[in-house]
């Protein structure tokens, strides 16, 4: 029995979308299954991808309120406990906040 023959074990998949894998699949000489599989994984992939993929006007990955409060408790914290951030740090921290402030006021 071919792909095109067989019935699939999916509730709710209408007859055009299986007819569309089916073709697909055989465009790229693959049976439908491992083709659904490999369209799936890349969905799923794209999808948690998604946030990381956002930027900003200026071409720069996006900034949170949340994420510059992050980096700022994390440097007080540290200072709390005594231990002096590295200049580096502080200045990461700083342009983390600035970029931030710009994209609200944009």
């Amino acid at each position: 029995m071919e792909d095109t023959t067989k019935t699939w074990g999916i509730r709710g998949i209408s007859a055009d979308v299986r007819q569309a894998v089916i073709t697909q699949s055989q465009k790229q000489g693959m049976k439908a299954g491992e083709w659904l599989t490999l369209a799936i994984l890349e969905k799923i992939r794209q999808d948690r991808n998604a946030g990381k993929a956002m930027v900003a006007t200026n071409g720069k990955p996006a900034v949170s309120a949340e994420d510059a409060s992050a980096v700022l408790a994390l440097l007080e914290r540290l200072q709390g406990m005594g231990i002096e951030p590295p200049d580096r740090m502080k200045k990461k921290a700083i342009t983390l906040v600035r970029r931030c402030m710009m994209l609200t006021k944009a």
